[in-house]
């Protein structure tokens, strides 16, 4: 059943969302022209100072999933009644200090801006448009909750997918017939309030015996306190450089930024829903068995190693010339910030494996030490370097933070409260893949230099024969170093014989 779920939760999670990113690189492209780079660098600056607003929800939905994952299997519905009852009270509260903290933002906008690009009237305005739209989704967290902790996150998923792919096509005709930003706005805050709705009425229909009560349970509180951190390191991580720019290069560099960062979000948000999809299913293993959960462990790491090099190592090679066909010369960046960005999508999956591990078994504590450092880390060289380099400094902040602060602290914490094993086999294993990825890298460029890429015709076949090789080879090296056994889990595959015989 476990796994079941966690396929039904990434199909409905990952194929919509992938027409979504295709529409999104349109929307973009049709937003760059129409709006221009500084209406576009507005609207881009928007999003990255609301998400720290989502600091005022504490973690609370983390550790509420936590402490819901054992009345659920027992189905408790009393108690399953009481901890959301609590939560939906939590959040009226925390949506006040929301709406006071958006207040004051709207009338300070004008703070994150190198230049006086618009007038504070304009700032003022579309900033409390995009902050209503943003706060609507916290009155449906307690219904969220449930639905993930269930391990029934497809149920409504799908929904919100279909929904913002509604959005952004209404969105790219909108731009083309006004090319103003409000109307953007407004359409984004009608669709806020579909999706509220839609919720609660498939809340009502799947779990119909859970009852919001006056009997409230706040248990949650106990691990929130730990929460807190987290959630502010995971903002830092990935939100602090779009106010940086802004504030210290201005808005024109916040586009070219994004350009490349929007293809690196967009692969991470899709490739992340297997970690969205499987959390509570692992949690659901480490309470029953932890000897297996080890070997579960390093069977996601091979798995997810597998993907990142699939994925990024033909991408390192191709996304400037991408970038520069479908955005223009003027948004290129070199090589070497080209890979630097790269890396944060190659981390951000091989990462997956820690962070379910961590919350399934509800380290939030434990883990502090790695959120503390990841912050201080990226703040301090960030800062340093972007007065010298620009955004390459940015990107060695968050790189150099991650690597620290995760890479090399957070297993020994996995490996001490769960596994009790060597983690040496995780470093060691990690390491063979990273000696892969030097060598497909090396031999893959020296490729690309036989083709002179004009146009995205040209680039997509490039793009597929790059990929294509990149696969073949990453499929015989972790054949040969044993670590295809993950193949084996996916049914489909096993029903061809090639590939059964090639798996085992």
């Amino acid at each position: 059943m476990r796994t079941k779920n966690t396929i039904y939760n990434l199909l409905a999670d990952v194929l919509p969302q992938i027409i979504i990113v295709f529409v999104s690189f349109f929307r973009v492209k049709i937003f760059l022209e129409y709006l221009g780079t500084e209406q576009l660098g507005l609207y881009q600056l928007y999003a990255q100072i609301l998400s720290y607003l989502s600091l005022a929800e504490l973690g609370l939905t983390g550790a509420a999933m936590y402490y819901l994952y054992k009345p659920i299997s027992e189905k408790n519905y009393k108690k399953i009644s009481a901890i959301l009852s609590g939560v939906q009270r939590t959040f009226r509260y925390i949506l006040l200090a929301m709406l006071i903290i958006g207040i004051a933002l709207t009338f300070n906008i004008s703070f994150f801006f190198k230049n006086d690009c618009f007038t504070n009237t304009f700032l003022m305005i579309t900033f409390a448009i995009a902050f209503l739209s943003n706060i609507l989704g916290y009155f449906i967290t307690p219904y969220i909750v449930m639905f993930d902790s269930s391990q029934e996150r497809y149920k409504y998923i799908l929904h919100v997918q279909i929904l913002l792919i509604i959005r952004h096509l209404l969105a790219i005709l909108l731009v083309v017939v006004f090319k103003n930003l409000y109307f953007i706005l407004i359409l984004e805050l009608v669709f806020s309030i579909l999706q509220n709705v839609i919720i609660r009425l498939l809340f009502k229909k799947n779990y119909p015996k859970v009852k919001f009560t006056k009997e409230r349970d706040y248990c949650f509180w106990k691990k929130t306190k730990s929460l807190i951190p987290h959630k502010i390191g995971t903002l830092v991580a990935n939100n602090i450089d779009v106010i940086i720019i802004s504030k210290v290069l201005g808005l024109a560099t916040v586009v070219v930024y994004n350009c490349y960062y929007y293809v690196i979000f967009n692969l991470s948000n899709i490739i992340g829903r297997i970690g969205n999809a499987s959390i509570a299913s692992v949690g659901n293993l480490i309470v029953s068995d932890k000897i297996k959960s080890y070997n579960v462990f390093l069977e996601y790491n091979s798995m997810l190693f597998f993907i990142a090099t699939v994925i990024c190592v033909p991408l390192a090679i191709m996304i400037s010339p991408f970038v520069e066909i479908w955005y223009g010369k003027e948004m290129l960046v070199n090589n070497f910030t080209a890979i630097m960005f790269v890396f944060l999508l190659f981390y951000s999956i091989i990462r997956i494996v820690l962070n379910t591990f961590s919350s399934a078994s509800g380290l939030f504590k434990e883990t502090l030490i790695c959120t503390y450092s990841e912050i201080a880390i990226n703040l301090i060289v960030s800062l340093i370097l972007v007065n010298y380099i620009g955004i390459t400094g940015l990107l060695i902040g968050t790189c150099s933070s991650l690597i620290i602060s995760e890479f090399l602290i957070k297993p020994f914490i996995l490996n001490k409260n769960i596994f009790n094993n060597k983690i040496s086999k995780y470093y060691l294993d990690c390491f063979k893949f990273f000696i892969f990825i030097f060598i497909s890298y090396i031999l893959l460029y020296f490729i690309i230099t036989k083709f002179s890429i004009t146009n995205m015709f040209m680039w997509f076949i490039v793009g597929i024969l790059i990929f294509t090789i990149n696969l073949l080879f990453s499929l015989i090296y972790y054949k040969v170093i044993n670590k295809i056994n993950f193949l084996s889990r996916i049914e489909i595959l096993n029903k061809i014989k090639f590939v059964k015989k090639f798996i085992s």
